[in-house]
């Protein structure tokens, strides 16, 4: 399985485009995810360097369904995401629960997705819908049904393994329901449910919000050792880190991986 950095993670430091790919060659990883500010700020930086790693995809925003929702921004993201060489952009179906999403909104942001969708193929890409709460694709059922509305080609899923869990799914069988459209897999984990909360955008963004939960992926409540073994060879994902000590957690993280993945390849 290729396992890339997040730069999300350093969101809250100083750093700089040679820090990135310096640190995901370093550490090992396969490639560097890149957040959507970052790719806006670092791009000219990025470009100069003498050595890049792999971006297989943008980690990017939009108010689909909102009335603030642009086309031209959509179409810029696009750009951005195609300027990095990635294969990929990830965005959120809405901002409201598949339960409590009237028809009227859900009909808004679907077509905005849809709109995305159309632009992304036309750059070469593909637009990776996450499975996250408070939005269409909050639970594996909601997401299924979300993708068969939005029926488009460009269309996929970055496959949030918390967050699939969260809503009460195994996520090994979700993903077998799913499996068709995964292009991404995104790896984080908690020390139990009482800590979920942790994740909402208001405060995992919040340079001052609370940490309290967030723990390296092998010692939460997800079994990581048994899901990573029994994902696809060929898979891709990302590790998703919100706690201090980003470059050390992470690389802890992925040594731990990969001797998984040996283990697993010798049986």
């Amino acid at each position: 399985m290729k396992i890339n950095a997040c730069s999300v993670a350093f969101r809250h430091m100083n750093i700089t485009a040679g820090f990135l790919a310096d640190y995901t060659r370093e550490a090992g990883f396969d490639g560097l995810e890149i957040w959507a500010p970052h790719a806006r700020a670092m791009a000219a930086d990025w470009a100069r360097l003498p050595w890049r790693p792999r971006v297989p995809m943008l980690a990017g925003y939009l108010p689909l369904g909102e009335d603030g929702f642009r086309l031209e921004e959509a179409r810029a993201l696009c750009a951005l995401t195609q300027s990095w060489g990635a294969g990929r952009l990830r965005l959120f179906a809405g901002t409201a629960g598949s339960a409590l999403a009237s028809p009227a909104l859900r009909a808004r942001i679907i077509a905005d997705l849809r709109a995305c969708a159309g632009l992304a193929q036309d750059h070469g890409l593909r637009v990776a819908v996450e499975t996250h709460p408070g939005t269409l694709a909050d639970t594996p059922a909601a997401t299924h049904a979300l993708l068969a509305e939005a029926a488009h080609p460009a269309l996929g899923l970055n496959f949030d393994v918390l967050h699939v869990w969260e809503a009460g799914a195994d996520p090994l069988a979700a993903f077998q329901a799913l499996a068709p459209h995964v292009l991404h897999f995104h790896l984080k984990s908690v020390t139990s449910r009482a800590g979920l909360a942790v994740f909402s955008p208001a405060n995992i963004h919040d340079p001052q919000g609370s940490r309290d939960g967030i723990c390296p992926l092998f010692r939460g409540a997800l079994d990581y050792a048994a899901i990573l073994k029994r994902l696809p060879a060929l898979a891709e994902g990302s590790l998703e880190w919100f706690g201090p000590a980003p470059a050390q957690v992470m690389q802890e993280d992925l040594a731990q991986i990969r001797a998984i993945s040996h283990l697993s390849a010798r049986r």
